[in-house]
């Protein structure tokens, strides 16, 4: 055998033997990550385990049981409740914790040790609005024991993960402005989607109606009103429809969200002077506004219901949005989904379509269609 074969067998070999060592090894590790996630909540599964290869595949695995755990089985593994836990709802996630208030009265509490060994760098167990029951300390402090079961959720992608916004509300408070910053009609359209796919009632809250040069504004909202969606003109500055804003939360759960600048803050601060919530002006050159609203906090208005305060954001991505739901998401679409000549149709550019027929029938409004094909290829 010559020098070169035998270099070549021994690095053939050497490649086998690595290669064997890297298969072994991966379901090995994974098998223990499995069991140590499962056993973490005490429960006992012997199900055949199903082999994950990416690092990105493994995490999501993580957060799957995560999920799975601690809506399903948290209540089993925890235990009975010591007789002092009492029910709160979280105001405001720290890092490392979270403020409970209760009866009026808030605690900085943190996370028992079977929900804390849940959380991971893409997943918080937590989230502002959520109901907990927690064990009251003498230190003034608390104990969170369970997470009760979500009514809505509102979620957004962020970095290639879930990052929910809150939980429990009743509707999402949709604010743009008429300018400084300008409107923007495909944004309002994404919240729309994320707040039918959440469960939320969406709200559409036009602010700065002082700075409106003409009537454009209003008539880029016309189509609303007619999906069932609630269109409220205001300023923040003039005064201008914000008793009928105050009419829109009173006794309700809402969250407030839009881009940065858009009055959030203002339109707060004018319904209830004590929040004095930190605003800025929107700069002259980038007509964008500046993050003023740091965290996500729930307030409590003084005339009934609470309120969530967001900080502004440039973009909004859905999350856990499938291509073949977002048709039922538009309302528009609803009469016409089924209809069509092929089972599978997207609506965008398959011959018989039912919903393009109308869309030429001037039965959808042209911008509503173009923000659900824009929407449609970026699900894709």
């Amino acid at each position: 055998m010559t020098k070169g074969k035998k270099k070549k067998d021994k690095a053939s070999r050497r490649g086998l033997r690595k290669t064997r060592k890297t298969a072994d090894r991966g379901p090995a590790r994974e098998k223990r990550w499995d069991r140590q996630y499962r056993e973490g909540a005490g429960e006992e599964i012997h199900a055949p385990f199903e082999r994950i290869v990416s690092r990105r595949d493994r995490r999501q695995r993580e957060i799957e049981l995560a999920r799975e755990i601690l809506h399903e089985k948290q209540f089993e593994a925890a235990g009975e409740l010591p007789p002092e836990a009492v029910e709160g709802i979280i105001v405001e996630v720290l890092r490392g914790g979270c403020i409970v208030e209760c009866g009026g009265q808030k605690r900085r509490c943190m996370l028992r040790g079977l929900l804390k060994s849940l959380e991971t760098q893409e997943h918080n167990v937590i989230a502002v609005g959520d109901r907990v029951i927690f064990l009251p300390l003498d230190d003034g402090t608390g104990v969170i024991e369970r997470i009760l079961p979500r009514r809505t959720i509102l979620s957004r992608k962020y970095m290639e993960r879930e990052h929910v916004v809150a939980t429990n509300v009743d509707q999402l408070v949709i604010v743009v402005s008429v300018d400084a910053p300008p409107l923007r009609i495909r944004l309002i359209d994404r919240y729309l989607v994320a707040a039918e796919n959440g469960g939320l009632v969406p709200i559409i809250l036009l602010n700065k109606m002082d700075l409106a040069a003409d009537d454009s504004a209003r008539r880029a909202m016309q189509v609303y009103p007619g999906l069932g969606y609630e269109v409220v003109f205001c300023s923040a500055k003039t005064g201008e429809g914000l008793d009928e804003v105050k009419g829109s939360l009173a006794g309700k759960n809402s969250i407030l969200a839009g881009q940065s600048g858009v009055g959030k803050s203002s339109i707060l601060n004018a319904l209830q002077p004590g929040l004095h919530l930190q605003v800025a002006e929107v700069s002259k050159t980038t007509r964008k506004g500046a993050h003023t609203t740091t965290g996500v906090t729930l307030l409590s208005l003084d005339f009934g219901g609470y309120v969530v305060d967001t900080p502004g954001i440039r973009e909004f991505a859905l999350w856990d949005v499938a291509a073949a739901d977002l048709p039922f998401l538009f309302p528009e679409f609803e009469e016409y989904i089924g209809k069509c000549r092929f089972r599978g149709c997207t609506h965008t550019h398959e011959p018989g379509c039912e919903v393009r027929q109308a869309l030429q029938e001037g039965k959808i409004n042209p911008d509503r269609y173009d923000s659900y094909c824009r929407l449609m290829e970026s699900l894709k």
